[in-house]
């Protein structure tokens, strides 16, 4: 595990907000980050994908070069202090983040690898946002990240297990879950309970966020749009991977009987999901740039790789809401 620092440890208790993508962790980030006193910056995975499980700390130069490649983290806009360790280093961007707005409370979203923030803020608070697994699923697909929602049903099932994980080594004070669809029918009544995890008073202006941003003011109409336009026989199968958790978590199940798969239709699903991942890339990024960066990366050639990964974060940007 990473050696401890010599330094002004600054923000030895952030807030993480945790939890799937797509559960809608965007949204009331931006609510948290425009209360009077917390600063709280957008998806920061690059703090903890290179600690390896058992907690040792990245090498530096290789660390600094990731993070000159990771299109989140120039978009967070922070300097890199080279003179810093890494634990120190991540300590001084959420300083900066905190400056930044002049606030005194700071936090930061990880998405997945948020188990080992522990290794280095031992003491950091938890909001976990959790959301119908089912309208995860639909989401993923939608962004392209998965073909189908039986293998997009991975994300929510990885960060619920993670999260049962991360759980039990808090105390009660250090964590509290939030139910993405009460959010949304009655965002006061659960932000104010999030401020008072906080320690801030509630803040109306933690709405504002609707006047700086394209996101919207919470629409519960963004709720179990499962039932809305999943099919049955794609339903059946969904629910066969996530029943047990759904109803763990109070969601009630459809009346659609599940359809578990054999071990052929569960390796077919599969191939299906990456044929449509691959699809999608071709329509969004263009086929000529899809194989550049494929083969680049397969043939071991980083510098065409980094050239093409960099125009399709390009492309991204340009879509980005």
């Amino acid at each position: 595990m990473g050696a401890p620092e010599n330094h002004d440890d600054v923000s030895a208790v952030p807030i993480f907000l945790v939890g799937s993508e797509r559960s809608g962790t965007t949204m009331l980030r931006l609510m948290l980050d425009h209360h009077p006193q917390i600063a709280f910056n957008q998806e920061s995975e690059f703090f903890v994908t290179r600690i390896s499980d058992a907690g040792d700390f990245p090498q530096l130069d290789a660390y600094r070069k990731f993070l000159s490649e990771d299109r989140v983290f120039r978009h967070s806009g922070f300097s890199i202090d080279e003179t810093l360790g890494y634990r120190a280093l991540l300590n001084d961007f959420l300083r900066q983040k905190r400056a930044r707005l002049g606030k005194s409370i700071v936090g930061a979203t990880v998405h997945y690898d948020f188990r080992k923030l522990r290794y280095v803020w031992p003491r950091a608070k938890y909001i976990y946002l959790f959301r119908d697994g089912r309208d995860v699923a639909i989401s993923v697909v939608q962004m392209g990240w998965a073909g189908n929602e039986y293998v997009a049903a991975n994300t929510w099932l990885s960060a619920e297990a993670e999260w049962s994980q991360v759980r039990k080594t808090l105390m009660p004070a250090e964590w509290i879950e939030v139910r993405y669809e009460d959010l949304t029918e009655d965002p006061r009544c659960q932000l104010r309970r999030i401020c008072d995890f906080a320690g801030v008073e509630y803040s109306e202006r933690m709405f504002d966020y609707v006047k700086t941003s394209t996101y919207s003011w919470p629409d519960p109409k963004n709720n179990h749009k499962w039932r809305r336009t999943m099919p049955r026989k794609r339903l059946q199968l969904l629910e066969a991977r996530l029943g047990p958790q759904l109803q763990e978590r109070g969601y009630e199940m459809s009346s659609a009987q599940v359809a578990r798969p054999g071990r052929v239709r569960d390796a077919w699903l599969s191939v299906q999901s990456r044929l449509g991942i691959f699809r999608f890339r071709i329509v969004h990024f263009g086929l000529g740039l899809v194989i550049a960066e494929t083969l680049s990366r397969r043939l071991g050639l980083p510098g065409m790789n980094l050239a093409a990964r960099r125009a399709i974060d390009r492309i991204i940007d340009r879509n980005l809401k």
